[in-house]
């Protein structure tokens, strides 16, 4: 596998947290919307002449309801995804597997994992940048018989 290949599936979960993380913003809001209802005489995408506070309490009630499937769909995906990048990246050896867990998994940053490891800074660079290169070498995340191993 190429380097920008393992770097797009490393990051694959933490754009499903950044997509969760949108989708309860955007459920905040509509359910803030909904309460404000009454005071703003707002189109909720409903076409047409006049629109009844019914409709639009209905119009934004299904928008909620969309939005929070959307949610619970991406927090499934999320975390099968965050199984299967960890099963892959546990078959690195340490200081690899540490360091690439903190960052693409628990979304830590490079001054954190060097704090927290007693690392430099460079060094903890140098130690991702090369973990990444042995990530690409590990077959691809499909091959679940070889992540169903036991884990070291």
């Amino acid at each position: 596998m190429e380097i920008k290949k393992a770097l797009e599936e490393l990051n694959l979960y933490r754009k499903s947290e950044k997509r969760k993380s949108y989708l309860k913003q955007k459920i905040t809001e509509l359910k803030e919307r909904e309460f404000s209802l009454g005071e703003k005489g707002e189109n909720l995408g409903i076409q047409g002449g006049q629109v009844s506070s019914d409709d639009k309490l209905a119009a934004l009630i299904d928008q909620i309801q969309k939005f929070t499937e959307n949610l619970i769909d991406e927090e499934t995906h999320g975390l099968s995804v965050q199984n299967d990048i960890e099963k892959k990246i546990y078959k690195l050896k340490e200081p690899y597997c540490s360091v690439l867990r903190g960052y693409y998994v628990e979304a830590k940053s490079l001054e954190r994992i060097a704090v927290e490891y007693n690392y430099t800074f460079d060094g903890v660079k140098s130690i991702k940048y090369r973990g990444v290169q042995k990530y690409a070498k590990l077959p691809p995340l499909y091959d679940k018989s070889y992540y169903n191993e036991e884990i070291c």
